[in-house]
């Protein structure tokens, strides 16, 4: 295996296809991610997006196909934790797939306080599916709610898709303290919060611009550390 793309005392960040990475690395506790959703391959039929996702109404196939890939060859304790984000159109592929592996499967609402794109009903939530092991480490919290508010971080940006370190720190501070693992890693954010809360975290990212983005934002949070 190659040298990590970013490596300190708690985080570690590879670079590369995390079906690859997985297997060989250090066993998890909670796998927290936010992969691609794909649903505008699955729902774009006019125009220049048909031309450029092929139009493949209502086939989630590649959406199933990831989590299963990624969820088999995770190194996954026996008792663990899941937080999958998704959207209003992978989710309902996803449920089932978690349904098949877990004792427990819950949803999450994320509201983003913030309307998005487009037109009539604009979105301005994500969902986020929730799964344990049966055993898994006790939940910190009573009264954790099934709907969290935390505005998106525009300022900070750096992926499209990237989520408010406050809304990681919120899913970590309730579930087991051990290895985090987030095998899309993005621009980082999962790493961030771990390490702002003392926790060893491990991350993959495909490609190399947001590794790049990833390791900045890594570097740049430990030197605010000791200054």
């Amino acid at each position: 295996m190659a040298e990590p793309y970013y490596a300190d005392d708690l985080v570690t960040l590879w670079l590369g296809d995390c079906r690859e990475l997985l297997p060989g690395l250090p066993r998890a506790d909670i796998l927290i991610t936010d992969p691609p959703y794909a649903s505008a391959a699955a729902t774009a039929t006019t125009g220049w997006a048909k031309q450029k996702w092929g139009g493949n109404w209502g086939d989630m196939s590649l959406v199933t196909l990831m989590a299963e890939a990624t969820l088999d060859a995770a190194n996954l304790s026996a008792e663990h934790e899941v937080y999958w984000f998704a959207d209003h159109l992978s989710y309902a592929a996803l449920v089932p797939v978690f349904f098949r592996r877990y004792q427990l499967v819950q949803s999450v609402i994320w509201d983003r306080q913030a309307l998005g794109m487009g037109a009539y009903y604009r979105k301005q939530t994500e969902f986020i599916i929730y799964c344990r092991t049966r055993g898994a480490p006790e939940f910190a919290s009573k009264t954790a709610r099934d709907l969290i508010s935390v505005s998106p971080a525009y300022s900070e940006r750096e992926h499209p898709a990237q989520k408010p370190v406050r809304l990681m720190t919120e899913f970590l501070a309730n579930s087991a303290s051990g290895m985090v693992l987030d095998p899309y890693a993005g621009a980082g954010t999962t790493l961030i919060a771990a390490r702002l809360m003392g926790r060893p975290a491990i991350g993959i990212e495909i490609e190399e611009r947001y590794a790049e983005a990833a390791a900045r934002r890594l570097s740049q949070q430990a030197l605010m550390a000791v200054t």
